[in-house]
């Protein structure tokens, strides 16, 4: 660690970025997986995926293999997606199974998580069923949202977000439809990503054509303790501008976004999740109001694809420069206020793993 290197403030108007290093070293990435992603909650799905009993889909959270299955109860559960008895994965992709049968010794487990056949134990002792049930993973549905955390000791999405998609939700955000998920691999740490999604300094800047539709004169921000809003309208339309009349972001920490742009009513969630240290996927998920895309639609899907190439961009050409070695530590402008307080958010997890010295001492906490 650099001497120079201090702790983010507190103080906005004298904070530093967090530094370099971790951005740059493999082994950060590592800790940011114990201690961030398998402690928070995590986007996993929509739940027009679950439409019959049975229903189910894979995934990974922090290099976890997790199942979410619509059980013949009724009820939506997660678990990992790993055998209890010698640890094979039991399943791939999504689709429709009463039972999950391991491809490795043919335990079966019910869609509930609950074993039902274990071929292989006739004859041991003490072997109760009950004692290797699948294991289960928090998950709540927030406005047909469907999150995951696997920290069992997870305070509820209610307690971490409140009041949140406060100016969107009396739209019934459960009729939207998803009608594409697009993946993208950008070259630069995941953080950089969330760094450039929390301020629009940039924006006139790097996204002239949105921003030219755009009233930037009523642009706002609001911090919440995990969560940050911002927003504005089209030119000619007020503040409180109904669904697509502007653009609505919230971003959740610590890596996933809900943006509401302008035009048709729609949601694009954006997820960044890290490959490696400068390797990371964003995955879109786009959401209207209609099953089939219309003209209008596509001119939305268009620009889309434009702003998040210009948002590529611009994240690959800081990820070179944080390599250089030259760059190590920068400064918050004032308007910079969301991002200061996710470089704070990640100190708080990281400090008692990767300590920063404070800005008055050079010894770490």
């Amino acid at each position: 660690m650099n001497i120079g290197e201090v702790r983010v403030s507190e103080k906005l108007s004298e904070a530093h970025t967090l530094p370099s290093w971790l951005y740059t070293k493999p082994e950060v990435l590592e800790v940011e997986k114990r201690e961030i992603f398998a402690k928070t909650w995590q986007y996993v799905g929509h739940m027009s995926q679950f439409k019959k009993h049975g229903d189910y889909i894979t995934t990974d959270i922090a290099d976890r293999p997790i199942i979410v299955s619509y059980g013949n109860d009724g009820e939506l559960r997660a678990f990992y997606n790993v055998c209890t008895h010698r640890a094979a994965k039991l399943v791939e992709g999504e689709g429709n199974k009463s039972v999950f049968t391991c491809p490795y010794h043919a335990w079966t487990f019910r869609n509930d998580g609950s074993l039902l056949r274990a071929p292989n134990m006739g004859g041991c002792d003490n072997f109760d069923h009950q004692d290797f049930c699948l294991k289960n993973i928090q998950l709540e549905v927030v406005e047909s949202f469907v999150f995951v955390n696997l920290d069992p000791e997870a305070h509820s999405m209610t307690e971490q977000f409140p009041d949140l998609f406060q100016h969107v939700a009396k739209y019934d955000l459960s009729k939207l439809k998803r009608v594409r998920v697009k993946e993208t691999i950008c070259h630069s740490n995941w953080k950089i990503g969330i760094d450039n999604y929390l301020e629009c300094d940039h924006c006139s800047i790097v996204h002239k054509t949105l921003v030219s539709k755009l009233d930037m004169k009523q642009y706002e921000m609001a911090m919440y303790d995990y969560y940050s809003y911002q927003g504005t309208p089209l030119k000619g339309k007020t503040n409180d501008f109904g669904l697509g009349q502007g653009g609505r972001y919230y971003w959740l920490y610590p890596n996933t976004w809900f943006s509401f742009d302008p035009g048709p009513a729609n949601l694009s969630i954006h997820q960044s999740i890290p490959i490696d240290h400068k390797t990371t996927k964003y995955v879109y998920t786009t959401f209207f109001m209609t099953d089939e895309v219309t003209e209008e639609e596509k001119e939305l899907l268009a620009m889309d694809d434009l702003v998040r190439k210009e948002d590529l961009d611009i994240c690959e050409i800081v990820q070179k420069g944080i390599e250089t070695g030259v760059y190590t530590q920068g400064r918050f402008s004032l308007t910079e206020n969301l991002v200061h307080q996710f470089h704070l958010l990640i100190q708080k997890d990281l400090e008692a793993v990767l300590p920063l010295p404070n800005a008055k001492t050079t010894s770490a906490l």
